[in-house]
């Protein structure tokens, strides 16, 4: 759809949740997930968080994540408030200062998943009230591919296809 001056209005995208715990702090990620993002209609497999430690001295050990899509469909720029949301999420389950939860908000558009962060780098472009956007896959010849920058865990199998999957339910949303 093209308005005035060739300004183009963007297409929806649908919302995802990387989230990231302590499983010996949190027992059940999805109840905390659901009560503040909607209900899950898609999940990928969780697996152990063990290819990097950078999360230990602040999350401890046990650490354990995976990927949850919603039935939720916005204008891209919507993500900033997801992400506000789960930063306030985390800093109210805080425990002797230090997250026991990381969850980190992004979309699944037709060509790219993105991720939403609070941390700056040169590959990630500002949106607004601090938040970043961070293209993590673009999508190239029918499949994702990773980029220089993109996170190991988006790279696994379970995720990939997890992410083909939100694709497909964002795809029949737009076709419908």
């Amino acid at each position: 759809m093209v308005f005035g001056g060739g300004v183009r209005k963007p297409l929806e995208v649908v919302l995802f949740c990387a989230v990231l715990y302590n499983a010996k702090e949190i027992k059940t990620p999805d109840e905390i997930i659901e009560k503040n993002f909607g209900k899950i209609s898609a999940k990928s497999d969780i697996f152990p968080f063990s290819h990097t430690s950078y999360y230990v001295p602040e999350m401890g050990e046990h650490l354990y994540k995976y990927f949850v899509g919603f039935d939720c469909f916005f204008i891209p720029d919507k993500i900033v408030e997801f992400k506000l949301k789960a930063v306030e999420i985390e800093d109210s389950m805080l425990k002797d200062g230090k997250r026991v939860i990381n969850i980190d908000p992004g979309y699944v558009a037709l060509e790219k998943v993105v991720a939403a962060s609070t941390k700056n780098f040169t590959h990630r472009i500002y949106i607004a009230n601090s938040i970043y956007g961070d293209v993590q896959l673009m999508r190239k010849s029918n499949s994702y591919e990773k980029l220089p920058w993109t996170f190991y865990d988006y790279t696994l199998e379970p995720v990939l296809k997890f992410f083909e999957e939100m694709r497909r339910i964002l795809k029949v949303k737009l076709d419908g």
